[in-house]
């Protein structure tokens, strides 16, 4: 639950146990769980297509990174920033693959701010998003390194 602990790093989560706290946790996991584990062509070229145009030639080994330890904060970030693009959300393929996780668009949106949110924060303190996450997924019990 790194991405958890940097969020609350970032002083960005709501209070633990509150209605929009669980709703964090669903989604950050379901978010996961629909990449790693959906058949869905639109979700599965999506996540391509998102690592491919955020990390170029790094792109095949992220996402493989990925298959083997979940998030990473490369990972994390391509598929914020292909997800706000409006063309993501044009079809409502990449719609029906998320519903079968129970997560879609708002659960979407509602962790891509929290994502600005962090980075604002983190720069504030002279850090960014990976250094923290990264710190913290060291940390982890049962920690993979990316």
């Amino acid at each position: 639950m790194a991405m958890l602990a940097t969020f609350e790093d970032a002083g960005v989560l709501p209070p633990e146990g509150t209605p929009q706290a669980n709703r964090i946790i669903k989604a950050v996991i379901q978010f996961q769980s629909a990449f790693l584990k959906s058949d869905q062509p639109a979700l599965r070229q999506f996540f391509t297509d998102a690592h491919h145009a955020a990390l170029g030639t790094r792109a095949e080994a992220v996402e493989a990174a990925f298959r083997v330890s979940g998030w990473s904060a490369d990972t994390f970030e391509a598929v914020i920033a292909a997800g706000q693009q409006d063309s993501a959300w044009n079809s409502n393929a990449l719609s029906e693959g998320f519903r079968e996780f129970n997560i879609g668009k708002q659960d979407f949106d509602i962790l891509a701010e929290l994502y600005r949110q962090s980075s604002i924060a983190f720069s504030a303190q002279g850090t960014t998003f990976q250094q923290v996450y990264a710190q913290r997924r060291r940390e982890m019990p049962g920690a993979k390194t990316d």
